[in-house]
């Protein structure tokens, strides 16, 4: 388990909201490069939970399998299939209430986020970790 002061985060992949493999796709890369830049982050701990793991899993495995490895907070995301440039929502979960802490929808922008150098992956990068740290402070803990 890890430690208090490194918060236990899994990014759960995202669901495209439409069809066509190009969506698909992007949703799992998306949901990879964010797992990776929060993983690159040295005060937290992020893992990606393998969406096979879960489509075959009963529907009260994600709750199980939180609180087996200790998983404070969820990152889950929607990509839409809008107009010229798919959109992308990404929600913030808290596991010890299962209410959503923190969301952004990013209209028209989900390609924008996987540029390298990306500043809106930076942006969402330190939302999302000062979304957590707000939530550290407020339960003492991660």
């Amino acid at each position: 388990m890890p430690s208090p002061t490194r918060p236990l985060v899994a990014v759960l992949p995202f669901t495209p909201q439409g069809e066509g493999e190009s969506l698909r796709l992007l949703c799992t890369e998306l949901a990879d490069r964010l797992r990776d830049r929060l993983a690159q982050d040295p005060a937290m701990q992020a893992i990606l939970i393998s969406s096979d793991f879960l489509a075959k899993a009963p529907p009260h495995a994600l709750e199980l399998i939180c609180r087996e490895l200790g998983v404070g907070h969820l990152i889950s995301g929607r990509c839409h299939a809008t107009g010229k440039e798919p959109s992308v929502y990404v929600e913030l979960t808290d596991t010890r209430d299962w209410c959503i802490r923190w969301a952004e929808f990013y209209g028209g922008g989900a390609r924008a986020l996987l540029a390298e150098d990306s500043q809106a992956m930076a942006q969402l990068v330190h939302e999302l970790r000062s979304e957590l740290l707000v939530h550290a402070g407020a339960h003492g803990r991660w």
